[in-house]
């Protein structure tokens, strides 16, 4: 293995042991990452900065942005007395969970769709007097069946159509 090869390892092996042992959140360790190995010439900067340009990271990023809005509107807490209520049970509880899930993410993103609904649904199972932990996977699980309704529901579709566009020149698939 050449010396770009054994940069390359030393600098994964550096990120996960910075990640483990310090505080400092993962964007910065991983630009500084993206930095070592640009200053270096082990990627040119056309290689380090071509993941930004994906389409599919982009359309996640937005799907953050409108997650917040929402949640910063109330309308998570909207969602969670209106249309889940108080049910009687935890398999109710998990059925009244699925619809509004499925529903929300196949149209932002699964990912956002479950960091903004964790900390209502945690609220949500308390007020039921239902361990919270009893619902976060279904959470999880719901809100995967839902992204893999449509193109934007999740962001693995939406890396299969970069790819799929960038191997065939096509336009893409559509939404559904």
């Amino acid at each position: 293995m050449d010396w770009q090869g054994w940069l390359t390892l030393a600098v994964t092996a550096g990120i996960f042991l910075t990640l483990i042992s310090t505080r400092l959140g993962p964007d910065l360790v991983l630009m500084g990452a993206l930095l070592i190995l640009s200053i270096t010439g082990v990627l040119t900067a056309g290689e380090a900065f071509s993941g930004f340009s994906n389409s599919g990271l982009m359309t996640v990023a937005a799907m953050f942005v409108v997650a917040a809005g929402i949640r910063a509107s109330g309308g998570v807490d909207l969602v969670v007395r209106h249309v889940l209520g108080r049910p009687k049970g935890h398999r109710w509880a998990m059925t009244r969970l699925a619809a509004p899930v499925i529903g929300l993410s196949g149209f932002l993103n699964n990912t956002p769709v479950v960091a903004t609904m964790i900390p209502a649904v945690a609220r949500w199972a308390k007020q039921l007097n239902l361990p919270a932990s009893s619902l976060m996977i279904p959470l999880s699980y719901v809100s995967i069946l839902g992204g893999t309704l449509t193109l934007i529901g999740t962001s693995t579709n939406l890396a299969v159509n970069g790819q799929y566009q960038l191997l065939t020149g096509g336009e893409g698939f559509r939404l559904f």
